[in-house]
Protein backbone atom coordinates (compact mmCIF):
# COMPACT_ATOMS: atom_id res chain seq x y z
CA UNK A 1 0.00 0.00 0.00
CA UNK A 2 0.89 3.14 -0.63
CA UNK A 3 0.19 5.82 1.72
CA UNK A 4 0.40 10.30 1.73
CA UNK A 5 1.04 12.19 4.72
CA UNK A 6 1.04 16.19 5.91
CA UNK A 7 1.56 16.69 9.03
CA UNK A 8 1.96 20.40 10.23
CA UNK A 9 2.09 21.66 13.82
CA UNK A 10 2.16 25.03 14.54
CA UNK A 11 3.37 27.50 17.46
CA UNK A 12 1.99 30.45 18.56
CA UNK A 13 4.07 32.49 20.73
CA UNK A 14 2.03 35.55 22.79
CA UNK A 15 5.26 37.44 22.98
CA UNK A 16 9.21 37.74 21.64
CA UNK A 17 10.66 34.14 22.45
CA UNK A 18 14.89 35.17 22.71
CA UNK A 19 15.86 32.16 22.20
CA UNK A 20 14.18 28.67 20.90
CA UNK A 21 15.70 25.22 20.26
CA UNK A 22 13.37 22.27 19.15
CA UNK A 23 14.68 18.95 18.50
CA UNK A 24 12.71 16.99 15.80
CA UNK A 25 12.18 12.73 15.37
CA UNK A 26 9.98 13.12 12.42
CA UNK A 27 11.62 11.10 9.80
CA UNK A 28 9.79 7.54 9.12
CA UNK A 29 11.63 4.39 10.71
CA UNK A 30 14.07 2.69 8.57
CA UNK A 31 12.45 -0.96 8.65
CA UNK A 32 11.21 -3.37 6.44
CA UNK A 33 7.74 -2.67 6.98
CA UNK A 34 8.11 0.44 4.89
CA UNK A 35 9.45 1.41 2.08
CA UNK A 36 10.33 5.55 1.95
CA UNK A 37 9.26 6.73 -1.65
CA UNK A 38 9.60 10.92 -0.38
CA UNK A 39 10.12 12.08 2.34
CA UNK A 40 10.64 16.08 3.80
CA UNK A 41 10.48 18.46 6.71
CA UNK A 42 10.58 21.98 6.44
CA UNK A 43 10.13 24.70 9.13
CA UNK A 44 8.66 28.06 8.64
CA UNK A 45 11.25 29.92 10.71
CA UNK A 46 14.78 28.76 11.55
CA UNK A 47 16.69 26.44 9.41
CA UNK A 48 16.62 22.92 9.79
CA UNK A 49 20.30 21.50 10.83
CA UNK A 50 20.88 17.37 10.61
CA UNK A 51 22.17 16.36 14.20
CA UNK A 52 22.78 12.72 14.12
CA UNK A 53 21.38 9.60 13.95
CA UNK A 54 20.78 8.08 17.56
CA UNK A 55 20.50 4.59 18.97
CA UNK A 56 17.52 3.65 18.29
CA UNK A 57 17.90 4.56 14.78
CA UNK A 58 15.76 8.42 14.85
CA UNK A 59 17.52 10.87 11.97
CA UNK A 60 17.61 13.57 14.52
CA UNK A 61 16.96 17.41 13.04
CA UNK A 62 17.23 20.23 15.23
CA UNK A 63 16.30 24.28 14.50
CA UNK A 64 17.79 27.32 16.21
CA UNK A 65 15.77 30.56 16.60
CA UNK A 66 16.58 33.41 17.83
CA UNK A 67 14.31 36.67 18.65
CA UNK A 68 11.32 35.32 17.59
CA UNK A 69 7.54 36.10 18.02
CA UNK A 70 4.23 34.98 16.46
CA UNK A 71 3.68 31.74 14.41
CA UNK A 72 6.16 28.93 13.81
CA UNK A 73 5.12 25.95 11.92
CA UNK A 74 7.20 22.50 11.43
CA UNK A 75 5.69 20.16 8.54
CA UNK A 76 6.76 17.27 7.72
CA UNK A 77 5.41 15.25 4.43
CA UNK A 78 5.57 12.15 2.22
CA UNK A 79 4.96 9.19 0.56
CA UNK A 80 5.59 5.77 1.81
CA UNK A 81 4.64 2.18 0.75
CA UNK A 82 4.08 -0.36 3.55
CA UNK A 83 3.79 -4.41 4.17
CA UNK A 84 1.64 -6.13 6.06
CA UNK A 85 4.07 -8.37 8.07
CA UNK A 86 1.53 -9.90 10.64
CA UNK A 87 2.65 -7.41 13.45
CA UNK A 88 6.34 -8.67 13.14
CA UNK A 89 8.66 -5.28 13.07
CA UNK A 90 11.49 -6.35 10.81
CA UNK A 91 14.94 -5.00 9.60
CA UNK A 92 14.96 -1.82 12.20
CA UNK A 93 18.08 0.12 12.41
CA UNK A 94 18.94 0.17 16.08
CA UNK A 95 21.82 -0.44 18.79
CA UNK A 96 20.03 -0.73 21.81
CA UNK A 97 19.54 -3.55 24.20
CA UNK A 98 15.62 -4.45 24.10
CA UNK A 99 15.91 -5.02 27.47
CA UNK A 100 16.19 -1.44 28.36
CA UNK A 101 12.64 -1.23 28.04
CA UNK A 102 12.05 -3.02 30.95
CA UNK A 103 12.46 0.20 32.73
CA UNK A 104 9.59 1.65 34.25
CA UNK A 105 8.63 5.57 33.89
CA UNK A 106 6.11 7.73 35.96
CA UNK A 107 3.46 7.44 33.02
CA UNK A 108 3.74 3.80 32.85
CA UNK A 109 4.40 2.61 36.73
CA UNK A 110 2.21 -0.59 37.23
CA UNK A 111 -0.56 -0.38 39.88
CA UNK A 112 -3.18 -2.78 41.08
CA UNK A 113 -5.48 -3.26 38.19
CA UNK A 114 -2.14 -3.95 35.93
CA UNK A 115 -1.70 -6.79 38.50
CA UNK A 116 -5.49 -7.78 37.60
CA UNK A 117 -5.17 -7.63 34.12
CA UNK A 118 -1.70 -9.61 34.09
CA UNK A 119 -3.68 -12.43 36.31
CA UNK A 120 -5.87 -12.54 34.22
CA UNK A 121 -3.53 -12.81 30.68
CA UNK A 122 -1.43 -15.70 32.37
CA UNK A 123 -4.71 -17.83 32.24
CA UNK A 124 -4.55 -20.94 29.52
CA UNK A 125 -1.39 -19.57 27.43
CA UNK A 126 0.95 -22.06 25.29
CA UNK A 127 3.67 -19.50 24.28
CA UNK A 128 4.67 -16.01 24.89
CA UNK A 129 3.29 -14.77 21.68
CA UNK A 130 -0.33 -16.22 22.85
CA UNK A 131 -0.07 -14.40 26.16
CA UNK A 132 1.65 -11.36 24.65
CA UNK A 133 -2.36 -11.35 22.29
CA UNK A 134 -4.01 -11.89 25.14
CA UNK A 135 -2.79 -9.11 27.42
CA UNK A 136 -3.53 -6.90 23.85
CA UNK A 137 -6.96 -7.87 24.12
CA UNK A 138 -7.81 -7.56 28.07
CA UNK A 139 -6.15 -4.07 27.82
CA UNK A 140 -8.04 -2.79 24.62
CA UNK A 141 -10.87 -3.75 27.07
CA UNK A 142 -10.19 -2.14 30.27
CA UNK A 143 -10.83 1.47 29.46
CA UNK A 144 -13.24 2.85 27.06
CA UNK A 145 -11.65 5.57 24.24
CA UNK A 146 -13.19 8.44 24.33
CA UNK A 147 -11.52 11.40 22.69
CA UNK A 148 -10.73 14.79 24.93
CA UNK A 149 -10.59 12.40 28.26
CA UNK A 150 -7.11 12.49 29.43
CA UNK A 151 -4.22 14.57 28.59
CA UNK A 152 -0.60 13.76 27.90
CA UNK A 153 0.72 14.05 31.69
CA UNK A 154 -2.39 10.95 32.48
CA UNK A 155 -0.59 7.47 33.71
CA UNK A 156 -1.70 4.53 33.06
CA UNK A 157 -2.89 4.12 36.52
CA UNK A 158 -4.98 7.30 36.13
CA UNK A 159 -6.47 6.02 32.87
CA UNK A 160 -7.51 2.96 34.60
CA UNK A 161 -8.28 4.47 37.36
CA UNK A 162 -11.18 6.79 35.41
CA UNK A 163 -11.68 3.86 33.09
CA UNK A 164 -11.24 6.02 29.76
CA UNK A 165 -8.40 7.79 27.65
CA UNK A 166 -7.03 7.85 24.04
CA UNK A 167 -4.20 5.47 22.02
CA UNK A 168 -1.97 7.05 24.29
CA UNK A 169 -3.37 5.65 27.50
CA UNK A 170 -4.10 2.72 26.09
CA UNK A 171 -0.46 2.34 24.74
CA UNK A 172 0.77 3.28 28.54
CA UNK A 173 -1.47 0.39 30.14
CA UNK A 174 -0.40 -2.42 27.87
CA UNK A 175 3.16 -1.04 28.38
CA UNK A 176 3.24 -1.31 31.91
CA UNK A 177 1.95 -4.55 32.01
CA UNK A 178 4.43 -5.80 29.27
CA UNK A 179 6.86 -4.74 31.98
CA UNK A 180 4.99 -6.17 34.88
CA UNK A 181 5.75 -9.45 33.16
CA UNK A 182 9.42 -9.52 32.47
CA UNK A 183 8.49 -8.35 28.54
CA UNK A 184 10.42 -5.27 27.15
CA UNK A 185 7.87 -3.31 25.94
CA UNK A 186 7.67 0.45 24.24
CA UNK A 187 5.75 3.40 23.04
CA UNK A 188 5.27 3.96 18.92
CA UNK A 189 4.58 7.47 17.55
CA UNK A 190 3.28 7.46 13.78
CA UNK A 191 0.12 7.20 11.67
CA UNK A 192 -2.53 5.48 10.93
CA UNK A 193 -4.73 4.91 7.68
CA UNK A 194 -8.19 4.79 8.98
CA UNK A 195 -11.71 5.85 7.94
CA UNK A 196 -13.06 9.01 9.89
CA UNK A 197 -16.44 10.10 10.05
CA UNK A 198 -15.17 13.60 10.54
CA UNK A 199 -12.92 13.58 7.70
CA UNK A 200 -10.00 14.76 10.39
CA UNK A 201 -6.52 12.40 11.19
CA UNK A 202 -4.54 12.31 14.10
CA UNK A 203 -1.30 11.03 14.78
CA UNK A 204 -1.66 7.42 16.96
CA UNK A 205 0.42 5.44 19.13
CA UNK A 206 0.67 1.87 19.55
CA UNK A 207 3.19 -0.80 21.16
CA UNK A 208 6.14 -3.03 20.54
CA UNK A 209 6.73 -5.92 22.65
CA UNK A 210 9.73 -8.08 21.86
CA UNK A 211 9.30 -11.43 22.13
CA UNK A 212 12.24 -14.15 21.97
CA UNK A 213 13.33 -15.57 18.57
CA UNK A 214 10.50 -13.15 17.18
CA UNK A 215 12.02 -9.77 17.57
CA UNK A 216 9.71 -6.94 18.15
CA UNK A 217 5.78 -7.49 17.60
CA UNK A 218 3.75 -4.50 16.97
CA UNK A 219 0.12 -4.63 18.57
CA UNK A 220 -2.58 -1.66 19.07
CA UNK A 221 -4.64 -1.81 22.06
CA UNK A 222 -6.71 0.42 20.89
CA UNK A 223 -7.96 -1.56 17.58
CA UNK A 224 -7.58 -4.94 18.89
CA UNK A 225 -4.90 -6.02 16.67
CA UNK A 226 -1.39 -5.97 15.46
CA UNK A 227 -0.04 -3.40 12.95
CA UNK A 228 -0.17 -4.04 9.25
CA UNK A 229 0.18 -1.73 6.19
CA UNK A 230 -2.50 0.86 6.99
CA UNK A 231 0.56 1.97 9.76
CA UNK A 232 3.69 4.37 9.39
CA UNK A 233 6.23 3.59 12.42
CA UNK A 234 7.90 7.58 13.28
CA UNK A 235 9.75 7.26 16.93
CA UNK A 236 9.77 5.18 19.57
CA UNK A 237 10.65 5.31 23.50
CA UNK A 238 9.81 4.05 27.36
CA UNK A 239 6.75 6.27 26.97
CA UNK A 240 4.61 9.57 25.37
CA UNK A 241 7.30 11.90 26.45
CA UNK A 242 10.36 9.88 25.29
CA UNK A 243 8.72 8.73 22.13
CA UNK A 244 7.88 12.75 21.60
CA UNK A 245 8.59 13.59 17.60
CA UNK A 246 9.22 17.63 18.47
CA UNK A 247 10.88 18.34 21.73
CA UNK A 248 11.86 22.43 22.45
CA UNK A 249 13.51 24.52 24.88
CA UNK A 250 12.76 28.08 25.26
CA UNK A 251 15.16 30.42 27.32
CA UNK A 252 14.05 33.67 29.22
CA UNK A 253 10.93 33.65 27.74
CA UNK A 254 7.74 34.29 30.06
CA UNK A 255 4.33 34.24 27.43
CA UNK A 256 2.10 31.63 26.42
CA UNK A 257 2.12 29.08 23.59
CA UNK A 258 -0.10 27.97 22.14
CA UNK A 259 0.02 24.85 20.04
CA UNK A 260 -2.17 23.40 17.06
CA UNK A 261 -1.77 19.98 14.55
CA UNK A 262 -3.08 18.80 11.37
CA UNK A 263 -2.77 15.62 9.72
CA UNK A 264 -3.68 14.27 6.50
CA UNK A 265 -3.68 10.73 5.47
CA UNK A 266 -4.58 9.06 2.29
CA UNK A 267 -4.12 5.77 0.66
CA UNK A 268 -2.52 7.02 -3.05
CA UNK A 269 -2.18 3.63 -4.46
Amino acid sequence: MKIKITHSTTYKYTSTVPRLIQCLKLYPSICDNQEILEWETSSSSGKIVESHIDGLGHRVQNIFINNFSGQHRITSKGILKTKDLSGVVRGLKEKVNPLCFLRETHLTKPCKRIEKISNEAKKNNKNLIEFAHKLNLIVSNSINYVSGSTTISTSSKDALKQKKGVCQDFAHILISAARFNNLPARYINGFLLEETTSGENTTHAWVEIFINDLGWIAFDPSHKKCIDDKYIRISTGYDFEDASTIKGVKTNYNGEEFLDTKVDIENCQ
